[in-house]
């Protein structure tokens, strides 16, 4: 059976996120115009990056809805290993769908057959990264939301 935490333990868990918030904000403070020079140059980046062909679009774009999606639906098994296996999923199935699998002949003849042209090895790496972040994004706030509900029942 767990114990249950001290009230020590609480206060100073309450003590460490507040010193961490408090230092999140002073960085914030002191680095923003750097902070949102980044933010506008990593978005530049990615849109410089979308691809030409309507269809090549059309699968990036359903490929970060399905992200999205899978960041929610694993959210609701309720713990990080649903995590792993969503951040796990998420470029293994992309990369399935646009390399196959050469080395058992599997070969992704599927998108030629939908009229798609081949992505290039460097936009299927840096899409699989966008949507395991879009994953990340989606998952880790809910997965804490649950969490302080669960905990706020509990009381």
């Amino acid at each position: 059976m767990a114990e249950r935490e001290g009230g020590a333990v609480k206060v100073l868990r309450g003590l460490g996120i507040a010193v961490l918030i408090v230092a999140a904000i002073v960085l914030v403070a002191v680095y923003w115009r750097q902070a949102l020079d980044l933010v506008v140059s990593i978005w530049q980046y990615l849109v410089d990056r979308i691809p030409e062909q309507g269809g090549q679009r059309t699968a990036v774009l359903i490929y970060m809805i399905a992200a999205v999606l899978l960041g929610i639906l694993f959210s609701q098994a309720g713990h990080f290993t649903a995590y792993g296996i969503a951040t796990g999923l998420v470029p293994l199935l992309w990369f399935l769908f646009w390399e196959g699998f050469p080395p058992l002949g599997l070969h992704p003849v599927w998108t030629g057959n939908m009229g798609v042209a081949h992505l290039s090895p460097s936009q299927v790496i840096l899409w699989a990264v966008v949507a395991t972040v879009v994953t990340t994004l989606v998952f880790v706030p809910l997965e804490y939301r649950e969490k302080w509900t669960r905990r706020r029942r509990a009381r």
